[in-house]
C-alpha cells in the first residue's frame, strides 16, 4: 500500500483516512437506533384529517350566516359578499373531506349537510344581491337615491 506524507511529516495510511471519514457517521447512525436514546421516549401520534376539516367548514358557515344577518340589518352590500365568501370556504372545506383517509359514513352524511345548508345561503345572498337593472336606477335618480331607496346600501 502506498502511503501519503503530510505537511508536518505524519505519515497517513488511506486505511487510516477512512476510518477517521466513516467512524463518526457510523457512530451516529447506531446512536439514532439506540433504544435508549430519545427515540424511545417518543409516541406515535395518529393525525385525523376529516374532523377538523368539518368544524371548520361549520365554523365557516356560522360566519356566513352573521354576515348574511348583519346584511339584513345594516344593508351593506359589503356583508353580503363577506357572507359568499364565507359560504364558499365552507364549501372548500367540507369538499376537501373525501381525501381523507379517515373518513366514516357520519362524515359524508355532514358534509351533505353542510353543502345543502351553504346551497341555500348563497341562494339568499345572489336574491338580495344588486343587478344591473337596480345600478341603473341609482345612476338615473344619484341626488335623490337615498329618499327613493332607503333600505338600500348605506
Amino acid at each position: 500500500m502506498t502511503t501519503k506524507q503530510d505537511t508536518t511529516g505524519f505519515l497517513i495510511k488511506p486505511r487510516t483516512w477512512i476510518m477517521f471519514v466513516i467512524l463518526p457517521f457510523l457512530t451516529f447512525s447506531i446512536a439514532a437506533c439506540s433504544p435508549f436514546g430519545e427515540a424511545a421516549t417518543r409516541k406515535k401520534i395518529v393525525v385525523f384529517c376529516s374532523e377538523p376539516r368539518l368544524t371548520a367548514s361549520f365554523d365557516f358557515h356560522k360566519n356566513a350566516r352573521e354576515f348574511l344577518s348583519s346584511y339584513y340589518k345594516t344593508r351593506k352590500e359589503s356583508e353580503l359578499f363577506f357572507a359568499w365568501y364565507a359560504s364558499e370556504d365552507s364549501v372548500f372545506m367540507a369538499r376537501s373531506v373525501k381525501l381523507c383517509f379517515d373518513k366514516k359514513n357520519k362524515h359524508f352524511h355532514a358534509v351533505q349537510n353542510i353543502l345543502q345548508k351553504n346551497k341555500m345561503i348563497q341562494e339568499l345572498i345572489t336574491q338580495n344581491m344588486r343587478t344591473d337593472a337596480q345600478s341603473q336606477l341609482s345612476q338615473l335618480f344619484l341626488g335623490e337615491y337615498r329618499k327613493l331607496f332607503v333600505r338600500d346600501i348605506q
